[in-house]
């Protein structure tokens, strides 16, 4: 049995300006629960009740324990790489909205186009764009 990627986790410092930092750059869909202090994310962009329609469906919570460095080189956690249509128009958002680009565009042959990002925590986010078959 394969063990694909079905919910992740979004540690932050400040959940606001993490919700508005990806509502704005990828257009998810976010949902905060106040019993469990905890904001349901929707990758799809549409909020519902049952598994994703798009993707897989996380949860965006405020960090437990120190942040992460502001470093480059070492990322301190799984890193989940979005599929978006355009990647250089997604990448234009980033840095107006707080984020920076770690890792420029590079195009992996037959495989598509992909560049990390850095959110406004300093988590790592992946960004691919996938080849046309």
């Amino acid at each position: 049995m394969a063990n694909p990627i079905v919910h992740f986790e979004i540690f932050v410092d400040d959940l606001e300006r993490a919700k508005k930092f990806y509502a704005a750059v990828l257009g998810w869909a976010l949902r905060f629960v106040q019993e469990m202090n905890y904001t349901l994310v929707y990758p799809g962009g549409e909020i519902s009740d049952g598994p994703a329609k798009v993707g897989i469906n996380g949860g965006m919570l405020l960090r437990t324990g120190p942040a992460p460095q502001d470093n480059r080189a070492a990322p301190n956690a799984f890193v989940c790489t979005v599929a978006v249509d355009d990647i250089d128009s997604v990448l234009a958002k980033v840095e107006s909205n707080g984020g920076r680009i770690d890792m420029p565009v590079e195009t992996i042959p037959g495989v598509g186009r992909l560049a990390y990002i850095r959110d406004t925590e300093f988590n790592r986010v992946g960004l691919l764009q996938p080849a046309m078959p």
